[in-house]
């Protein structure tokens, strides 16, 4: 019998396999072994059904206190609700988009001059701009026209509607229009998308703020400083960010990757050579020697000149795209002189407007404008060392042909055509001038009293007659020389001179004085360094508009008898007097304050009586009689037309047959007559103010009146 016989290879492929088998069977569970068995026990015992006790103290604790229940379902119920209404109002609040309200203002008159000067201020390198200029002569209309435009974004503090009152919302305030103009940038340009995160930086300190104060802090000088530095530094990135940076890199790249595989050979042309060199190896040629060599083939290979042009074109059109134009910041304070009042800090104050210079002046990264109709706040900013670095632009009424434009086209079309007939467009430009806000209101009133209404019985004719009134027959009131004088009071100043004041206008009324509201009253301790003591410091000392602060109530010192007059009632009638002079229209302000006193002269800026102008006005080439106040009027102080004065400031009185009809231009005068005001210049408020002081000049320069208030033809007896 044939013996069965196995290989060698196949009996090591099944010891292979065996001790394989064997290496599988080996257990290792015992790595995982543990004291619960591997199939746990059901939970249930064998009689699934059975009952037991698990809960019922609960249950009984129900039925046994309801009341207890009801109520702790009732907050449940409650905090659900809160939870679900806060859940909601959070999402409302996420969908909810921050407006830029700041617009353009319906119904705007066209100034050429006025919006090329602020244009001109704004195209130039970022500065600190003051826009002075009286109430109503449309501030806050031109630069509205002017920075709606799509170059600029604003960040905008209207203080007629203040944001802020104090140094935490002032804080908050900032912030929350900051982390808004970098929202908008990122929304709005292609390319700054990455922009939201510099939004994010003042969110996030706004939140760490707000935390601070709802555990008892308090805002610091030192957030004001560090929400400005992060401003600065964002603004800082933003001028420097080039969004096509990345790209001009990224195409330079693909261009120097696609220019090197064009130079490359191509998978083809490496095979056509392999393949053409293995031929020429195969084959030997001895008799070509006639024939010409053949062109060596080239080693790289090159796209064909028609083709470079297209490219060329497509690299054109690529660099030829238009970039996104970067919108210049502007920090806009509307009524600018509130911010003493709003924030008594005088370190956040001072830190705010260094701060403002650092980004105008020094960084050049954005411009800044607070429009005012207050001149002292030109004073206030001189204190506080910044005046010096910021330009004035001061801006006055309407022109002559302005205002021509504006009764042609506007004033006519609302008045029907039987009222037209009794209007005169010389008598209302010698009332009202070129305030136009005093126009619509006369002809919204000549038209309701169905063209009855002259001038005279205007409601600005009339508001400004009283005021003037008000102030002569308030200040008239002056103490005695015995009497003590006030706290505030300086026994020298000029309006306790019995030769200024006497009882024999109304005698016994003690200290009196209209006086007109202001909100920067309480602005204590606005300046260390002065005085309050000495009256020549202006009341400074204060607060820059001049008005003490002795904690009394406003409301009280608003009360004749408890609020002195600045001025007496001789001195505000020579002003008037003077200013009513033939060819005058304004008077130098500081030689009228060596006259008279600074407190008295400022008193009557501050009585709504005089404006005050720091600079010249804007004016276009071509000027008229009322636009040009102060440019070449003559000085009233020097005018041969007013009387002379004495030591101690007295005028001759004013001819009953002075005319009081409307004064002749300058220009038309010699010029050797005409002196030109060098430096401020005093001018009425409005001209409805100036034509109301005509009036009053008119009334009181009657030596027969038999009123019991002096006349000016008996001013040298006082």
């Amino acid at each position: 019998m044939r013996q069965r016989t196995t290989s060698t290879k196949l009996t090591h492929r099944s010891a292979a396999f065996a001790a394989r088998q064997r290496k599988e069977s080996v257990p290792i569970n015992w790595l995982f072994r543990s004291n619960i068995p591997r199939r746990r026990n059901q939970s249930f015992g064998s009689n699934i059904q059975r009952r037991n006790f698990f809960g019922m103290g609960e249950i009984i604790g129900v039925l046994t206190n309801p009341a207890e229940t009801v109520r702790s379902l009732t907050e449940s119920k409650q905090l659900l609700d809160e939870a679900r209404r806060e859940i909601r109002e959070n999402k409302e609040r996420a969908q909810i988009r921050t407006k830029h309200t700041f617009s353009r203002l319906p119904g705007f008159m066209p100034r050429p001059a006025e919006i090329q000067a602020i244009e001109r201020a704004l195209e130039g390198e970022p500065s600190f701009t003051i826009l002075f200029g009286a109430s109503s002569v449309g501030k806050t209309a031109l630069l509205r026209e002017v920075l709606t435009r799509e170059q600029y974004h604003v960040l905008h503090f209207d203080l007629r509607i203040p944001g802020f009152a104090d140094l935490a919302s002032l804080y908050t305030s900032l912030s929350t229009q900051m982390e808004q103009y970098f929202a908008e940038i990122a929304r709005q340009m292609d390319g700054y998308k990455e922009f939201e995160q510099e939004g994010w930086s003042f969110k996030h300190d706004r939140i760490a703020v707000e935390k601070r104060l709802a555990e008892g802090g308090k805002a610091r000088t030192s957030d004001i400083a560090r929400l400005m530095e992060l401003f600065q530094s964002s603004l800082l990135k933003y001028w420097e960010f080039d969004p096509h940076r990345d790209d001009v890199a990224a195409a330079a790249a693909d261009t120097g990757s696609r220019r090197s595989e064009e130079h490359a050979p191509s998978e083809r042309e490496r095979e056509q050579e392999r393949r053409h060199s293995s031929e020429s190896s195969d084959t030997t040629r001895v008799d070509d020697h006639d024939a010409p060599p053949p062109k060596p083939r080239r080693k790289w290979g090159f796209r064909r000149k028609d083709k470079a042009p297209a490219a060329d074109a497509g690299a054109g059109a690529e660099k030829e795209a238009p970039k996104p134009r970067k919108k210049m910041p502007v920090i806009f304070f509307d009524e600018a002189h509130k911010l003493p009042a709003l924030i008594q800090t005088n370190e956040a104050m001072k830190c705010l407007l260094d701060s403002m210079l650092v980004l105008t002046k020094q960084d050049r990264l954005c411009h800044v404008i607070h429009a005012t109709s207050d001149p002292f706040y030109q004073t206030w900013l001189r204190q506080l060392n910044v005046m010096q670095h910021c330009k004035i632009i001061t801006i006055g009424d309407c022109t002559r042909a302005e205002t021509q434009v504006y009764y042609r086209d506007r004033v006519l079309k609302r008045v029907p055509e039987r009222l037209q007939r009794h209007l005169n467009f010389d008598d209302l430009w010698d009332a009202f001038g070129g305030k136009l806000a005093h126009w619509h209101d006369y002809i919204t009133d000549y038209i309701n009293s169905g063209g009855r209404l002259d001038v005279k019985h205007s409601s600005h004719f009339l508001q400004a007659h009283a005021l003037l009134n008000l102030h002569i027959i308030h200040s008239s009131q002056s103490a005695h020389a015995t009497s003590p004088p006030l706290p505030h009071q300086d026994p020298s100043d000029p309006i306790r001179r019995p030769d200024s004041s006497t009882d024999a206008i109304h005698p016994g009324l003690g200290p009196a004085g209209f006086r007109i509201y202001s909100p920067l009253t309480g602005t204590p301790g606005a300046f260390s360094g002065a005085d309050p003591n000495n009256s020549n410091n202006n009341g400074y000392s204060n607060g820059y508009n001049g008005y003490n602060n002795n904690g009394s109530d406003r409301a009280t010192e608003m009360t004749a008898g408890c609020y002195a007059a600045d001025f007496s009632a001789m001195q505000l009638l020579k002003v008037m007097s003077r200013l009513s002079q033939p060819g005058i229209r304004a008077l130098p302000y500081f030689p009228l304050c060596r006259e008279m006193g600074v407190r008295a002269v400022d008193g009557m800026v501050k009585g709504r009586v005089l404006d005050l102008r720091w600079t010249e006005l804007v004016r276009a080439a071509e000027e008229d009689d009322w636009v040009t106040i102060g440019a070449s009027a003559r000085s009233a102080m020097q005018s041969g037309a007013v009387g002379t004065g004495t030591e101690e400031g007295h005028m001759s009185a004013v001819s009953e047959h002075a005319p009081v009809t409307p004064i002749t231009p300058a220009g038309d005068e010699d010029e050797d007559e005409e002196e030109e005001i060098v430096g401020p210049r005093l001018v009425p408020c409005t001209p409805i103010m100036y034509a109301a002081m005509r009036e009053v000049v008119m009334e009181y320069e009657d030596a027969q009146s038999v009123s019991e208030y002096a006349s000016l033809s008996e001013v040298d007896e006082y």
